[in-house]
């Protein structure tokens, strides 16, 4: 129905009416009724029209006519795609008229209704920027609103992250007549102008470098420094943060002056205010000019990062009920979330640092609900410029560190203590002398009464376990064991913050000890089995952390059935005390075990067949309650996906512990048929682990999945995508797995697999590892099919010279040296451009096959030979001096 031609009927305009005048009265009954009244008369075609008539009618009373606006909103959300393009013009234009009516509340209704309209429609309405900017710039009474709509379109264009499109389209219009408005004396809304102009800069600063004068801005927020108003010293403050991320010139002229302002602002009383100032500091570490910049101030700006690296009042309320003997105390409902510290990779997947790679962090492995604060901010500081500056920076802090560390007040040693830890990275080679009475200090800090002093203990001791490990390796009594059990024994603490504290810190010690634990695997099992008697939920969850870094650190030193016999009992405990296979508990044990299996190897044979069974199941289910909600969205609820995750990496384990023990579960299951749906999983995760148990697979027994692979080998294929990095490595590591086991029977795939490396090899943004992996999986194919056609030639095999060099060496890189070879031979323009690569990556070997060093001796040899000495001698005469050294060494050249 086209509105131009469009009468309200009487009839329906009084139902209309009355049902708002209805909605108005503050009864319940009344409210319940009205609601019914809505449901069903919305259903008429033009009830977004009837409630427009309302609203326009300056006759109906404002609250009518407002009430009819909120309508107007929630139903156009559901209506707007139904509306013919006539009538949509005219809604447009009605509400550009309603913005300038002399009621204040209709003007408010009026905006929202814009902003509903705008959020996914703006490219479809060209003329309501320019008549917002009109209205706003001609500072009347109409001007507050026109003000805010822009505003809210812009916060919406933001949090909905729109086409850069759109947003260059209205940061060129809308940015500069803030930025103008900003400079005016009499402008009203300065805290929302440079809180939305931060915004955009943070999310999109070079489409905002090219719609504002940058320049000019950062004036205009200088001029407002010198304010009271405590938001907006925020705001002024973060614009300074930006400039120096973004590395933006215009700030270099005026860095003196908003250093000290920082510096002062930093000490403000209001913690927002002081945090979003630290924010500068740990911006200005990025940047490799840092030194140089922050110099001149280091004296000034060290003692207050170590003065606010206090708890405040507000961290200490957050934690005030687990301060005193809480062990025997029931876990709080906060603490029972999932929490799960590391990955596989042993990367702490809790980052408190906006995104950096700062492991300072404290105690905040324990207190996420906490949010970031000054506190671990100004650490973090610390942390990156101690490593900014190392040493120098030590006559500076010793004196002050020393001080806080002889306080009375616990709360400043506790501080200090997270200073040491602080600077532990960038400072440990100036701190050596100092080390062995520090560590000492530290050892009795962990008997303090107060536990927030033992748990930031535990922290800065972990920061410090490179040092305790490889000192005096041969009295490992003086340092080593002594740190270790007294680790152990706090696990046993009565305050539960301070077990969690003990445990992160020794899996850090695990990590880096390494082989060394060996001596001591009953020991730490003895710690780990009275930790298990006493833990609750999320000290069980580091535990298995724990429990995993000691596997990945001694590997099968732990398949002793003495060491199994006592490990595995309470886990499979803990495995069986869960009550279905989405509890988080049961998931935390399921990861543990994803990382312990490999290091146990057969000897997980006994347990092996439950668990297998477990996560088939597990992966079952899910995928009957994947295919129950795509058919019946309205009946059932998206599942939860990450047990079917960690079921797939518990098998992925048991393939790489069981090894051919492991066939037998697989020929005897539906494992593979599950393998076909979630390779094609929409989750990355899933795929990615997915496609890895595959190859392991392939290599245990083909022969089983060989009258299948041709179904499955389009789905690897398909995953070599570089916009999924882990993904894509996993796929190519599997087509050089299924290289080894098919041979030349790959050829038919070969050419499509091959289009897929040459394009990967290519695309700089590809991560350096996946890079690596495409080249082994792309030489193995030339092993196999050394006639291959590959494009640009050349280039490909330089790329794979320089990417194999860097490849450990193994059996992977033995095969994709093979094929290297091959090719080389069949490529001879590449001997004449780009022979020197070869030559790099075949000193690249420590420990080669005899006879693929003659294979390697006989193409150098070749390429000598095809050379007369005219062109051999200034080529071999160009390589580096260790270069030659190492192929004369390998291959007598």
């Amino acid at each position: 129905m086209n509105w131009n031609q469009w009468q309200p009927q009487e009839t329906y305009l009084n139902t209309v009416k009355d049902v708002l005048q209805e909605a108005l009265i503050p009864d319940n009954e009344i409210q319940r009724n009205v609601q019914e009244k809505i449901t069903m008369i919305q259903n008429l075609p033009d009830f977004p029209f009837y409630l427009f008539y309302i609203l326009g009618t300056p006759t109906y009373s404002e609250d009518i006519r407002s009430l009819s606006g909120i309508l107007v909103k929630n139903n156009l959300s559901m209506t707007l795609q139904t509306i013919p393009p006539e009538s949509f013009s005219q809604i447009k234009q009605e509400c550009q008229n309603l913005l300038m009516d002399p009621s204040r509340d209709i003007r408010l209704s009026t905006s929202s209704i814009v902003v509903t309209i705008a959020r996914d429609h703006l490219k479809n309405w060209p003329e309501l920027i320019p008549f917002l900017l009109k209205s706003f710039s001609a500072q009347n009474e109409y001007s507050e609103i026109a003000l805010s709509t822009l505003f809210k379109i812009c916060e919406d264009l933001v949090s909905n992250q729109r086409s850069q499109e759109d947003i260059h389209r209205v940061t060129k219009e809308v940015f500069p007549k803030f930025n103008e408005y900003l400079s005016r004396d009499d402008c009203v809304m300065r805290q929302d102008i440079v809180r939305l102009t931060n915004q955009f800069l943070q999310d999109y600063f070079y489409i905002m470098k090219q719609s504002l004068d940058l320049t000019l801005y950062l004036r205009n927020v200088i001029r407002l420094a010198d304010t009271d108003d405590v938001d907006l010293q925020k705001y002024v403050c973060h614009t300074f943060v930006i400039y120096v991320d973004k590395q933006e010139q215009s700030l270099l002229p005026h860095l003196h002056d908003v250093i000290m302002y920082l510096l002062e602002k930093n000490q403000h009383e209001d913690q927002e205010v002081s945090l979003q100032a630290c924010e500068f500091w740990l911006a200005t570490t990025k940047l490799p000019t840092c030194k140089d910049i922050l110099t001149p101030y280091i004296d000034k700006l060290l003692p207050v990062l170590l003065k606010n690296m206090r708890y405040s009042s507000a961290e200490l309320n957050i934690i005030k009920d687990s301060l005193g003997a809480d062990s025997n105390s029931k876990d709080l409902s906060k603490d029972i979330a999932p929490f799960h510290m590391r990955d596989k990779d042993g990367q702490n997947d809790e980052s408190l640092s906006d995104g950096d790679d700062n492991d300072v962090q404290g105690d905040d492995f324990d207190d996420l609900y906490m949010g970031w604060t000054l506190r671990k901010c100004s650490a973090a500081s610390l942390d990156t410029l101690a490593i900014k500056f190392g040493d120098d920076i030590l006559p500076i802090l010793v004196p002050f560190i020393s001080e806080m560390l002889n306080h009375s007040d616990y709360l400043v040693k506790e501080s200090a203590i997270l200073a040491l830890g602080a600077i532990a990275e960038g400072c440990m080679n100036g701190l050596k002398p100092q080390l062995p009475e520090l560590i000492s200090f530290l050892q009795s800090s962990m008997n303090d009464q107060h536990s927030v002093v033992r748990v930031i203990t535990c922290w800065t001791l972990s920061r410090y376990v490179p040092w305790i490990i490889n000192v005096k390796p041969d009295s490992p009594h003086i340092y080593f064991v002594p740190i270790m059990l007294l680790l152990l024994k706090h696990f046993l603490d009565d305050n539960k913050r301070v077990q969690r504290a003990a445990i992160s810190a020794f899996c850090v010690f695990q990590e880096e000890a390494q082989i060394k634990l060996v001596p001591y695997i009953n020991v730490i099992l003895e710690g780990f089995l009275l930790a298990f008697e006493r833990f609750q939920c999320r000290s069980l969850y580091l535990l298995y952390d724990a429990i995993g870094a000691l596997a990945q650190s001694v590997g099968n030193h732990l398949s002793d059935m003495d060491y199994v016999s006592k490990l595995l009992p309470p886990l499979m405990q803990k495995f069986n005390e869960t009550d279905h296979y989405y509890d988080d508990h049961l998931v935390a044990v399921l990861e543990c075990l994803a990382n312990v299996i490999p290091a146990l190897e057969v000897s997980f044979l006994p347990y092996a067949e439950v668990i297998f069974c477990h996560c088939l199941q597990l992966i079952n289910d899910t995928l009957i309650a994947c295919i129950n909600y795509q058919e019946h969205p309205n009946e059932f609820d998206p599942p939860d996906k990450e047990a079917m995750s960690v079921a797939h990496d518990v098998l992925y384990s048991m393939a790489l512990g069981l090894k051919t023990h492991f066939v037998k579960f697989i020929t005897n299951s539906n494992l593979l048929f599950l393998l076909f749906t979630t390779i094609q999983d929409n989750s990355n995760l899933i795929r990615q682990t997915a496609i890895a148990l595959y190859g392991e697979l392939v290599t245990l027994c083909y022969p089983f999945l060989s009258s299948s692979i041709s179904d499955y080998i389009p789905l690897i294929i398909k995953n070599l995508d570089e916009h999924n990095d882990s993904v894509c490595n996993n796929a190519a590591w599997v087509i050089s797995k299924l290289c080894t086991a098919m041979g030349s029977n790959i050829k038919p795939h070969v050419s499509e697999i091959v289009q897929h490396f040459v394009h990967l090899l290519r695309e700089p943004v590809v991560a350096r590892t996946m890079h690596q992996t495409v080249a082994v999986a792309l030489c193995t194919i030339f092993y196999v099919c050394p006639d291959v056609y590959i494009p640009n030639s050349t280039l490909v095999i330089k790329s794979c010279c320089m990417l194999i060099r860097n490849v450990k060496d193994s059996d992977e890189k033995d095969l994709a040296f093979r094929g290297l070879c091959e090719v080389i031979n069949l490529y001879p323009d590449f001997s004449k451009n780009y022979f020197i690569y070869f030559c790099d990556a075949a000193a690249s070997w420590f420990n080669i096959r005899s006879d693929l060093k003659d294979i390697i001796r006989n193409v150098l040899m070749s390429v000598k030979q095809q050379c007369n000495d005219d062109s051999w001698l200034p080529f071999y005469s160009q390589l580096p001096d260790p270069l030659k050294a190492r192929l004369h060494d390998l291959y007598g050249v």
